[in-house]
């Protein structure tokens, strides 16, 4: 090896030769360090990512709802945080749906509002206060000092939820990584052919049925899986990669409406129905429930075909299994993971691992461990695979909904319309709750809106001799709220796609979706996930309220 003539690393004083040839390199690589230290640093443009009238806009919004006059009313009782969630609620979604500012720094701006308006309530008491007992009632709407508010919310960043979603993106990282999800997706999609259109009608037919039977956590995994080697191999501004993306989380939030065990919600709607007068079985739920959630598939592909035409006429599924033919220790240990993982979240229930784990997202830190200390995902993985940003925004979304059922917004909001409806039909009724369950579901959880709103419309309906119609009617809309990101975990694992290799955005651009190559934006959402709820509840008036009668014992 040649030597140096400089002088020695650190001070050491040694001398040692460099031969000519490497010398003029030295001095040429020198050189350029010189120019490129003289050089500009590039740096972004002040307030790029910032939009100024949206934040005006969002900021007069929350302004003149905090200040308004006089205060929602509970049962007669003034409830100040509720007016002050209501504001709260109105600025994010402004920021959210403009994208004015990052998303995952509105979702920051939740806990920092909510804690400086004093917009959190305790608890309800366990046992309920005296209908005299005036300083009882009073008291559950004094909202909690900032320390202890500032201590509940923050945790609602690390809920497990959000852990469930970081093992959801770890699952999908690894099948991505170690091209596993290649071998699945040539397998699985190859009877379907290679028209984009008949790919995205197969994956949402796969996505349906699997969250019929199974949640639609690992559904939505393995769907989002499927896809991403196909996502890969699309031309960059192909519209057809949002089109599968959104595809995916629209069938599997579908899929969740389907079967009494699909989703939490549905399980509490079912055991309403039973408390109501009016039970309904597994077949019954079926008979209403197939026809239309075929139906609403059906019309959400025909919507995103329009919306979304793909570039190609055809798909390499051929190409995806093109290397290897037998799995390497690596891919074994990965897919044994993750089948495993799937499993316990898919038979949660019959295995009673609630008792053991309390969340099925304690469950997902088993493949998280496992992935990084074997080495099968490695810290740039952890860096990146995890998509933090997405996961502050669902910390932040988690947030929002924990203020909105301690404030008694929903509460408010529910009483408010029994009694304006009073006196009005059955069809009014329901859909009167559907709109309330589908707005309510889009910003917090939907299983928290199904506590929240269906004792109400259990109450209703049996008022009016139709509980199980009201009920059903309220919780197939509970899932069919898809208009952002954060209202499910099928759309919050579309919505943390990137495009393998994404070109560098501009320096001048202040695109955070484009700055991290991903797939979706949040108009994506709210133009086609909004439009296909409308569809949804455009549905309900009119073929889910002719299939009502196979579903509610009281006849129409």
């Amino acid at each position: 090896m040649a030597v140096m003539t400089q002088r020695g690393l650190a001070g050491s004083g040694e001398e040692v030769e460099l031969l000519d040839g490497e010398r003029d390199t030295e001095a040429g690589n020198a050189s350029e360090l010189k120019k490129r230290d003289a050089s500009p640093v590039p740096t972004a443009a002040p307030l790029s990512g910032f939009r100024v009238v949206p934040v005006a806009v969002a900021v007069v919004l929350f302004l003149l709802i905090i200040n308004a006059p006089g205060e929602l009313k509970m049962d007669g009782v003034e409830v100040p945080a509720a007016k002050k969630c209501l504001a709260i609620v109105v600025f994010v979604s402004a920021l959210w749906a403009t994208e004015a500012i990052p998303l995952y720094v509105t979702s920051l701006l939740v806990p920092l509002l909510s804690v400086a308006c004093g917009a959190l309530l305790p608890p309800p008491p366990t046992v309920p206060c005296a209908a005299l007992d005036s300083e009882c009632i009073r008291a559950q709407f004094v909202p909690y000092k900032p320390p202890q508010a500032a201590k509940e919310i923050c945790a609602q960043f690390f809920d497990p939820t959000v852990l469930l979603f970081m093992a959801g993106f770890s699952i999908g990282a690894v099948l991505e990584k170690q091209r596993i999800s290649n071998m699945i997706a040539s397998v699985l999609l190859k009877p379907f052919g290679n028209k984009p259109e008949h790919v995205m009608l197969g994956i949402m037919s796969l996505g349906m049925f699997l969250s019929m039977w199974i949640s639609n956590v690992p559904s939505s995994v393995l769907c989002v899986s499927l896809a991403q080697p196909l996502v890969n191999q699309l031309p960059a501004k192909d519209p057809f990669a949002k089109a599968l993306l959104l595809g995916i989380a629209i069938s599997n939030n579908i899929g969740g409406m389907t079967t009494p065990i699909a989703s939490p919600q549905n399980v509490i709607a079912f055991n309403w129905c039973g408390l109501v007068g009016s039970p309904v079985t597994f077949p019954t739920w079926l008979l209403f429930t197939v026809p239309y959630c075929s139906i609403l598939l059906l019309i959400s592909w025909v919507i995103l075909r329009i919306r979304y035409p793909p570039m190609l006429r055809a798909l390499q599924i051929s190409e995806l299994l093109r290397e290897q033919s037998r799995m390497n220790p690596s891919q074994i240990l990965a897919t044994v993971t993750t089948v495993s993982t799937v499993l316990a979240w898919a038979f949660w229930k019959p295995l009673n691992l609630e008792d053991t784990f309390g969340s099925m997202g304690l469950v997902g830190l088993f493949p998280i461990c496992i992935f990084f200390s074997s080495g099968l995902l490695d810290r740039n993985d952890f860096h990146n695979a995890l998509n933090w940003s997405v996961l502050i925004l669902i910390g932040g979304g988690l947030a929002l909904g924990h203020v909105m059922e301690r404030s008694y917004l929903l509460q408010i909001m529910s009483s408010a319309i029994q009694e304006s409806l009073s006196g009005a039909g059955f069809w009014v009724y329901m859909m009167a709750f559907a709109m309330l369950m589908a707005l309510a579901a889009n910003f917090i959880s939907s299983t928290v809106a199904a506590i929240i709103i269906l004792p109400v419309v259990a109450k209703v309906g049996k008022s009016i001799g139709h509980g199980s119609g009201m009920i059903i009617g309220a919780v197939i809309m509970d899932s069919a709220a898809m208009a952002l990101p954060v209202s499910s975990f099928p759309n919050a694992n579309s919505f943390s796609v990137v495009r393998k290799g994404a070109p560098a955005p501009s320096e001048d651009e202040g695109d955070v979706k484009a700055r991290s190559g991903s797939v979706l934006e949040v108009q994506d959402y709210i133009i086609t996930g909004g439009s296909i709820t409308l569809c949804a509840l455009a549905l309900l008036a009119t073929v889910g309220f002719a299939l009502i009668p196979l579903v509610d014992q009281q006849q129409l």
